[in-house]
């Protein structure tokens, strides 16, 4: 543990040893390259959590005596910090091979940067979650969930309406130098880290962004959300409620309604300045025109017949410059997403469509 640590990392646990130890476990070789402090918090655990940490050299233990719950452990835990950065972590999540510096990579290449989350991955291998986004009711959806791991929808660095709190990446200190904090009317929990990345968007003018070539697995509900089902739901809803009547103008006019079906909603629908460009006006020798296209604003996304007409590298190279890629794929469900199939189902959502096909010019007028 460093005495001048650039991030803290902040877990706060209740119960689940085991997942606590896996946790801790997948950050030894991540915190190698880093000056870090990991900060865990046992919440008055009724098991053997507190005597096996007290035997884990290179972190720092708070313990509570009393149950304080996740909202408070984690302000507790920013006031105690001492890193430039604050890493949010379940102990319920393996953190794969350089999530951190990829974290890093979005502070350190984009602008306006409020927080950052990662690409979570299901245990049983399909994405939890690649980034959330909020309705002007203020119900609130994971962006991808259930989706394949080959989805490209979700392999793209983009911003979002907020990241869940099981993995965010945040300065301790806000912009007008006030220390990062949860607002507590949303104790024990729920909309808690919603509000917080509302707060980054609408009062200092940040962005929350999606990372996803940082990743992890999260076993989910593991600790915090075990709660009986009438009991998060209550929660849920008076949180809900909360947050609705805090930021009622912002959700009214900048979030839309709530889509009726999974597939009539994607990251780029309703953004004026959305431009689809097909294969066959691709240039792909001159990737440069596309990067300088989106700094302007635009909205970019790439469709490809084939997968393979771009190298990997010049895939990669696009998606961590926001700008979407994509390509024919299997769904988790053994469905096959053909070139034609993704045109026709994102093509409503754009304003703009270059492609040297007569067709689709002509679907593109009908479907909009």
């Amino acid at each position: 543990m460093s005495k001048t640590p650039k991030i803290s990392i902040i877990i706060p646990v209740y119960n689940q040893l085991q997942y606590t130890l896996n946790c801790l476990y997948s950050l030894m070789k991540e915190c190698a390259n880093y000056e870090v402090e990991i900060i865990v918090i046992n919440d008055n655990s009724t098991d053997n959590t507190l005597e096996t940490l007290k035997n884990i050299p290179g972190i720092k233990i708070i313990n509570n005596t009393t149950n304080q719950g996740f909202l408070k452990n984690i302000n507790n835990g920013i006031k105690l910090s001492e890193g430039e950065f604050v890493l949010l972590l379940n102990n319920d999540v393996v953190v794969l091979p350089d999530m951190i510096k990829e974290l890093f990579f979005v502070w350190e290449n984009k602008k306006n940067v409020g927080a950052v989350g990662a690409l979570s991955i299901h245990p049983s291998g399909v994405v939890m979650e690649a980034g959330s986004r909020l309705f002007s009711d203020g119900e609130a959806i994971n962006i991808g969930r259930l989706a394949s791991l080959e989805n490209p929808h979700y392999k793209y660095i983009n911003k979002v309406d907020y990241c869940s709190g099981y993995c965010l990446l945040l300065k301790r200190y806000l912009p007008d130098g006030k220390l990062a904090q949860l607002d507590e009317c949303f104790l024990p929990a729920y909309y808690e880290e919603t509000d917080f990345c509302m707060q980054l968007r609408y009062l200092y003018n940040l962005d929350i962004y999606y990372q996803p070539f940082a990743k992890l697995i999260h076993f989910e509900s593991i600790s915090y959300g075990q709660e009986k089902n009438s009991k998060k739901q209550i929660l849920l809803d008076q949180n809900k409620q909360k947050f609705k009547n805090k930021w009622a103008l912002q959700l009214s006019k900048n979030h839309g309604l709530k889509f009726k079906k999974h597939k009539d909603f994607l990251n780029y629908r309703q953004i004026e300045n959305a431009y689809l460009y097909t294969q066959d006006v691709l240039q792909s020798d001159n990737l440069e025109f596309y990067i300088n296209e989106q700094k302007l604003g635009k909205k970019i996304t790439i469709l490809l017949k084939e997968k393979n007409f771009l190298t990997d590298n010049q895939i990669e190279l696009l998606q961590r410059n926001e700008i979407e890629i994509l390509y024919p794929y299997t769904t988790n469900k053994g469905k096959s997403r053909t070139f034609f199939k993704i045109f026709k189902r994102i093509i409503p959502g754009f304003q703009h469509l270059k492609t040297k096909n007569i067709i689709f010019k002509i679907l593109h007028k009908i479907l909009r």
